[in-house]
């Protein structure tokens, strides 16, 4: 019974263009501020951590047999950072990899390697620009011996680019990528299953602000829209504070699907990031719910962009009245 219906799903959400193997194209973090990465590419080297690194994983639907898990892992770094002038630009090269496990039968793994170059903009900050290039692989784990087309064989790989844009100082983040940029046909093999189909192209755009309240309090402020052609749009705002560089607390609410609480602790470099999306949205059944869990070696939030290797900025005075 469980086998025919997800047959049927599958073939069905094909027909009309929107293959299970593709309902979550991209990815969707709660803490998308901490894996900026993972969303952008132009984010590499943008910071003062020589090596930058971050492994994850979120649990979806968490209570249900078989829910849908996202694991991933990112290894940046940067070279050819000299510090000086507005000429004076420099390199960061990254590695991703992300999986996605949907139940029992459909697993998703994508490959990414990347370059970025970033360079200063006179006073104003720090622009970047970064390529992801990789690949997409679906494996569809069933196994009938009556249907060649359903078989534990099945398996597509698909190529993927990913640009993306970054503009960055000591107080703004902008952040623009494009994931699926290029269309492939959905295939097995040489042969088509269901109509034809492409991947659509996903528009990651997000803003975040810093403000300090307080010298020891640190408040950053997120917003991430995500649009493809196929859908409306999605909004993502967190904030979260962060305390004496240390502990970090906050929310996000997801428009129409879900609020999160976030919690973070930092040692140093070292970053612990959990979050627990509560869902709103009006399908929600049982235990809807979502577990996101980070660790790794990350740049604190209240290092300044005037900070990154030997780009210092001197400050010129100012009169208040």
């Amino acid at each position: 019974m469980i086998k025919n219906l997800v047959i049927f799903i599958f073939c069905s959400l094909l027909a009309n263009g929107y293959s299970l193997l593709l309902a979550q194209q991209t990815p969707q973090y709660t803490q998308f501020m901490l894996n900026n990465y993972g969303i952008n590419p132009a984010a590499c080297g943008a910071y003062n951590n020589k090596l930058d690194a971050l492994v994850g994983m979120r649990r979806q639907w968490v209570g249900f047999e078989n829910m849908p898990v996202t694991s991933f892992i990112n290894l940046t770094t940067y070279f050819g950072r000299r510090g000086g002038g507005l000429n004076s630009g420099w390199h960061g090269a990254g590695f991703a990899w992300q999986g996605d496990k949907m139940g029992a039968k459909i697993k998703v793994d994508d490959f990414y390697g990347s370059y970025t170059y970033l360079k200063r903009m006179a006073r104003a900050g720090f622009i970047s620009f970064g390529m992801a290039v990789g690949a997409k692989r679906y494996g569809l784990r069933i196994n009938d011996p009556l249907d060649p087309v359903l078989s534990a064989r099945n398996v597509w790989l698909y190529p993927d680019f990913i640009p993306g844009i970054k503009f960055f100082n000591s107080v703004w983040t902008l952040d623009l990528s494009v994931r699926h940029l290029y269309k492939y046909n959905v295939k097995q093999g040489s042969s088509m299953i269901g109509s034809p189909t492409k991947l659509q192209p996903h528009f990651y755009f997000s803003a975040s602000r810093k403000w300090w309240p307080k010298p020891h309090l640190l408040v950053l402020q997120s917003l991430q829209v995500k649009y493809n052609v196929a859908t409306l749009p999605s909004f993502d705002y967190s904030m979260v504070a962060y305390l004496n560089k240390n502990f970090a607390v906050g929310g996000m609410y997801r428009h129409f699907d879900a609020i999160a609480a976030i919690v973070q602790y930092r040692f140093d470099k070292l970053v612990i990031g959990v979050s627990y999306d509560f869902s709103i949205a009006p399908y929600r059944v049982g235990f809807a719910n979502t577990q996101e869990f980070m660790l790794g070696l990350s740049p604190s939030p209240f290092s300044s962009a005037d900070d990154i290797g030997g780009f210092k900025t001197a400050q010129c005075p100012t009169f208040h009245y």
